[in-house]
């Protein structure tokens, strides 16, 4: 894969445009910063003014600045931003930074600004990073356009962020802890690079092994899955997005809408790439310790070495909420440790060597540990005592950790000298963290990421036994009609095209008409309501069920029925487990399939499960399984096993209509009626909203 911001990361020749010879400028900053930290191209301050700053000459136009020179970090009012970058289109610079704010993120104005610079950029083939953005750093080429105080150590985590002020902090808790870094991108408000073209640039970089995202928006939510997929091929991907909880969603016609926010979408999303989300900056941080330190966990069972019984039972809660557990320790191993620890230590799991554990025996019981055949993974629990330090115990624990083919953290917990102590382990790459509920979301990491590796990664092939034609007519006859929430029998039609089974239906404009449907279908039948503003029909008493001869149909009718309007008369499906099978268009991401407990209480239980469409079949038995519905499915407490591998076959070909049928923006089956050998789809909602 090729680099789509090389020239950002290895320009040949910087311009910084609007250099300042003040201190106190952001402008001297990234200027101080290109020349201090080791950057070796040709750097060129650029003022009208003229003159020299820290031993640079001074251009007062870019157009006078010598070759060669392929980026352009531009430090002006927003105005003036733009039309600089206009001057280095026409000089042939080919990469910009932004820095000003003021522009999409201010208001109409802003965006006006923003349109501009795009325009401006795509007129002369620039990419541009920004605006409103720190910029890059690279720990390898030592470029660095930012205005942070330090550059951080060489590592191996590759930062992306839509937020500067993010990558600030990140790079000021790296340096005090000793961690590392390949490359550092700030995007601002993606007037052009996004955060795609970020993650295949991390993806493409050698010295990256992990790629770490900081999100706000993902306009280009399809190009951000395609590229972030390619990525998680080759690399673990750790994902925070901020704006998680959205005050509110728009109206919508249907279950799956009313659940499906926002952050649902993103999830999906995240388990369709294979990337590790996150919920916070500070699990975002464990994570990025545990994946460049450590190899992925072989196993779930896990060794806790303590000096502390309070904190141990803490790490052993932790672990078990990270879906770990503490491995039960064979005599062999057990009498390995006796031989090595304080005498009262407890050789069971957690391992407490008590208060008076020294240096030396966190080293010789942690190799132990590392050697037990039964032990995956190792959690270390240190609590400073008078006698013994943190740093000493970390030297000794990076000794113990040395050549060890199994993963391994560290909690040393306390104040004085605790960065000392981290500093120390991550030089031996043995992640730090100052709780054990910490270390263990790290340990928690690396098994998410053993099961992430684990997947198979095959496209979801498409599902033959359908009639798209069929499928097609009957939803543009009811988009002609103006139709925008299909009735319930055009609904039903488009379903059994597209395979679903669905009862013998029809609709009725009359009682007559309702009976004489229901002696044709065969009793008993269910009369339903058809009103297109109505989601939930049993709220309104739109739902009558088992009517099993004429007279009851008749006066179900009657009662259910008002004036202008219609009934959808159904064939009585056999009774089974009610769940719901749904999907939404998202703008971002495309089609969103959920899956759940159905009926009326699916909006209350919230019992569901969201995946990308297409499926493929694994997908969509995983996407069952994970619910409480699934399990139900299975059969609980003497009830039969019900027809999952049916819930499955639906699932899939509701992804292939919305795959299909453009049109579609929601589906709801609701409910499924899920029986011991078949599936009935009992009520198809489509809801259609024409492309533009």
């Amino acid at each position: 894969m090729a680099d789509p911001l090389q020239l950002f990361f290895y320009p040949d020749g910087v311009a910084v445009i609007g250099a300042s010879s003040s201190p106190d400028k952001l402008s001297y900053g990234v200027l101080d910063n290109l020349v201090t930290h080791g950057y070796e191209g040709g750097v060129y301050p650029v003022n009208p003014r003229g003159g020299e700053i820290l031993g640079l000459k001074v251009y007062p136009s870019v157009e006078e600045v010598p070759d060669p020179v392929d980026l352009a970090v531009i430090i002006l009012p927003p105005d003036l931003s733009i039309e600089a970058l206009e001057e280095c289109g026409e000089r042939g610079i080919r990469a910009a930074v932004v820095v000003a704010s003021g522009f999409g993120e201010l208001d109409s104005t802003g965006e006006e600004r923003e349109a501009r610079l795009r325009e401006v950029a795509a007129r002369y083939g620039m990419r541009v990073i920004g605006p409103n953005c720190i910029g890059v750093l690279d720990t390898t080429s030592r470029v660095d356009t930012t205005f942070l105080t330090a550059m951080p150590k060489a590592g191996g985590v590759g930062f992306a962020s839509h937020s500067g002020a993010i990558c600030g902090g990140t790079v000021d808790w790296a340096n005090v802890v000793g961690f590392g870094f390949s490359r550092i991108i700030s995007l601002g408000n993606q007037a052009d690079v996004n955060m795609a073209d970020a993650l295949a640039s991390l993806a493409a970089d050698e010295r990256t092994e992990v790629a770490v995202a900081y999100v706000e928006g993902l306009p280009q939510g399809r190009q951000f899955v395609q590229v972030a997929s390619e990525l998680t091929e080759k690399k673990p991907l750790v994902v925070l997005k901020a704006g998680q909880t959205p005050s509110g969603t728009r109206a919508v016609a249907s279950h799956t809408g009313a659940l499906a926010g926002e952050n649902r979408a993103f999830e999906a999303a995240c388990h369709r790439v294979g990337s590790i989300a996150v919920e916070d900056l500070q699990e975002m941080l464990d994570a990025s310790l545990a994946l460049d330190y450590c190899r992925p966990l072989s196993g779930p069972g896990i060794a806790l070495l303590t000096n502390a019984g309070g904190p141990g039972a803490v790490g052993a809660d932790a672990l078990d909420r990270q879906g770990l557990h503490l491995v039960e320790l064979s005599a062999d191993t057990q009498g390995r440790l006796r031989k090595v620890c304080p005498a009262g230590t407890m050789t069971g799991n957690p391992i407490d060597m008590l208060g008076g554990a020294e240096p030396e025996h966190f080293r010789l019981a942690l190799e132990v540990l590392l050697d037990a055949p039964e032990v995956d993974g190792v959690l270390v629990i240190f609590v400073p005592q008078a006698l013994t330090g943190p740093p000493e115990v970390a030297t000794a624990v990076a000794r113990g950790a040395e050549g060890a083919g199994k993963p391994m953290v560290c909690c040393i917990f306390g104040g004085k000298d605790i960065h000392e102590a981290a500093r120390i382990l991550h030089q031996s790459a043995v992640p730090h963290y100052l709780t054990p509920a910490r270390a263990a979301v790290g340990l928690g990491t690396l098994w998410r990421y053993h099961d992430i590796q684990k997947r198979p990664r095959v496209d979801p092939e498409r599902i033959v036994d359908i009639d798209r034609k069929q499928g097609r007519e009957l939803l543009e006859g009811g988009m002609c009609q103006g139709q925008r929430v299909l009735d319930a029998q055009l609904g039903t039609e488009i379903g059994e095209a597209y395979g679903l089974s669905v009862p013998r239906s029809g609709l009725a404009q009359t009682a007559d008409e309702a009976v004489s449907l229901a002696d044709r279908i065969g009793y008993p039948v269910a009369l339903k309501l058809v009103d297109p503003d109505v989601v939930h029909k049993s709220d309104v008493g739109g739902v009558v069920l088992g009517l099993d001869e004429p007279g009851a149909v008749r006066n179900a009718f009657d009662e259910v029925v008002g004036r202008d309007q219609q009934a959808f008369v159904q064939q009585m499906a056999p009774a089974g487990l009610e769940v719901i099978v749904g999907a939404q268009r998202d703008p971002q991401f495309g089609p969103l399939l959920m899956f759940g407990l159905g009926g009326v209480y699916v909006e209350v239980l919230q019992d569901v499960a969201f995946r990308l469409a297409p499926l493929t079949e694994e997908d969509a038995r995983d996407m069952v399984m994970e619910t409480a519905a699934g399990k139900l499915l299975e059969g609980v407490r003497g009830q039969p096993r019900r027809d999952i591998e049916g819930v499955v076959d639906t699932i899939r070909r509701v992804g292939q209509l919305m795959d299909d049928l453009l049109d579609v923006s929601e589906v709801d089956l609701n409910p499924l009626i899920v029986g011991e050998g078949e599936v009935w789809a009992v009520d198809v909602r489509i809801v259609v909203e024409p492309e533009s």
